[in-house]
């Protein structure tokens, strides 16, 4: 009973506390979260806090198998890197200050061990993409703001050189994704809680939020359910709750339930659900249904011995799905057809079609949406964006991005990658993620095949002279 308790600690807990929340719904008190003179933003921060010590627990359970055979120095990265994808929900903006704490340690240890890996073809398509970015401010129509929109990629520059030097090997992955998943779970049971609390205040039907409308609590926003996160972007917060699901579902598959187990992931893809109908994340609600798409794919193209076949039902089948998703769902929906985006998307591709080759420059797009009479920031579509500010050649190298993650991802039977690079193919067109700070962790893990060191005995590793170091072994 004991161990059951200690495998299954973080979904046990939050069902017990899902369950006395909900019970206290129906319970006639005259105490309510958001009717106190206590400090709203003050609580939330305790609840964040409990959220960490509840998360420390379960991955202190686990310490021995999760980190065993990585070293100290590795073992710390590891947890600085998971605990920038935790940070993203609450607030993203944080992340750059330890993303280049990250680079920098990442690099570090790498010249120290003097390794050096091949540059490897997704990270230098990366580069390009970068380097074009920064390139394209010489021959922009909005050199005030150029910078402003490609600031991040300074770091993306980096971070392909800082690849050569630090190689994450196959055994880090499974903390990295397994803490992140633990916190994950945590926050989507707050985020759910919230909302009781919430509509019981209001006193609103219980399940309101399955209504697939904005506006489902009247007069009241479902921004309120996120009090808890300084973020407040529905968008983002799903994004980040949907893409540590596929890679608990990458790790549950890989591991055969040695850490996430069926019955966690079954318990974060109900919360996943609820969460993102409570916070009206339309992009995950449309990303659930893909990503599951995905993995019945996945499945059925395991029955295939064939790689060749396997590149060519896939890319029929993605092709399909691109030109008719749009078309049919989202131009035939009105919850998920937006007439501003559209009205911008239209602008974009004017603007493209008068500089079709190097674009107008970082920082257009932003001329593009005022020419359209909106006031945002960005087209709200990184490959629009791409387009307008960087033409064919910028939007070239973005696509030798994607090639080469799903081909290498196929080559070393490494699905985490596509995963990953799917969950940001959503998010790229609707919102933009390109160039944030929290691709810093995500590429550095998740995108690159990793080092697979159980194929190395230990006599090879400890007797390579350093000068002799290899691609393969450093």
């Amino acid at each position: 009973m004991i161990p059951f308790l200690k495998k299954h600690f973080t979904p046990i807990l939050n069902i017990f506390i899902l369950c006395v929340v909900g019970v206290f719904y129906f319970i006639p008190l005259d105490f309510n979260l958001y009717y106190t003179d206590f400090p709203l933003k003050l609580f939330f921060r305790i609840i964040i806090g409990i959220v960490i010590i509840i998360s420390c627990i379960d991955v202190f359970f686990r310490w021995k198998t999760l980190f065993q055979n990585i070293s100290p120095f590795r073992t710390f990265i590891t947890i600085l890197a998971s605990f920038l994808i935790c940070l993203y929900p609450y607030k993203y903006k944080m992340i750059l200050g330890l993303g280049i704490v990250l680079l920098l340690l990442c690099l570090f240890y790498g010249i120290y061990k003097k390794t050096f890996y091949r540059p490897h073809p997704i990270m230098i398509a990366f580069f390009l993409l970068s380097f074009m970015k920064f390139l394209s401010i010489l021959w922009s129509d909005n050199f005030s703001k150029s910078f402003h929109h490609i600031d991040y990629y300074c770091l993306f520059i980096m971070l392909p050189i800082v690849s050569c030097f630090y190689k994450v090997q196959k055994k880090e992955l499974y903390p990295f994704i397994y803490i992140s998943f633990i916190v994950f779970i945590n926050l989507m049971t707050l985020n759910i809680a919230s909302y009781i609390f919430l509509v019981k205040q209001y006193q609103k039907p219980l399940f309101s939020f399955l209504s697939l409308s904005k506006g489902y609590l009247g007069d009241i926003s479902y921004i309120e359910t996120m009090k808890w996160s300084v973020t407040l972007h529905q968008s983002m917060i799903g994004w980040g709750f949907l893409l540590v699901f596929v890679m608990g579902y990458w790790l549950w598959r890989e591991n055969k339930q040695k850490w996430i187990t069926s019955w966690h992931i079954i318990f974060y893809f109900i919360l996943l659900i609820i969460v993102s109908l409570i916070i009206q994340a339309r992009v995950v609600i449309l990303g659930i249904g893909i990503i599951m798409l995905v993995f019945l794919w996945v499945e059925l193209m395991k029955k295939v011995k064939s790689r060749k076949k396997i590149i060519y039902y896939t890319s029929f089948a993605s092709l399909i799905i691109l030109f008719l998703l749009p078309f049919l769902i989202i131009k035939k929906n009105n919850y998920f057809n937006d007439e501003i985006r559209n009205r911008m998307n239209l602008a974009a591709w004017n603007s493209f079609k008068e500089s079709p080759f190097f674009g107008k420059g970082a920082g257009s797009e932003e001329n593009v949406i005022i020419k359209a009479g909106y006031d945002f920031h960005t087209l709200h579509n990184d490959y629009l964006s791409t387009l307008v500010e960087q033409g064919l050649v910028g939007f070239f190298f973005i696509f030798l991005f994607h090639i080469f993650v799903v081909y290498f991802g196929i080559k070393n039977k490494f699905l985490l990658g596509i995963y990953v690079l799917i969950t940001f193919f959503l998010f790229n067109t609707t919102e933009g993620i390109m160039g944030f700070p929290i691709c810093i962790p995500l590429f550095l893990f998740c995108l690159l095949p990793p080092e697979d060191t159980s194929c190395l005995s230990p006599e090879k590793n400890i007797s390579l002279p350093a000068n002799t170091q290899t691609q393969d072994t450093p």
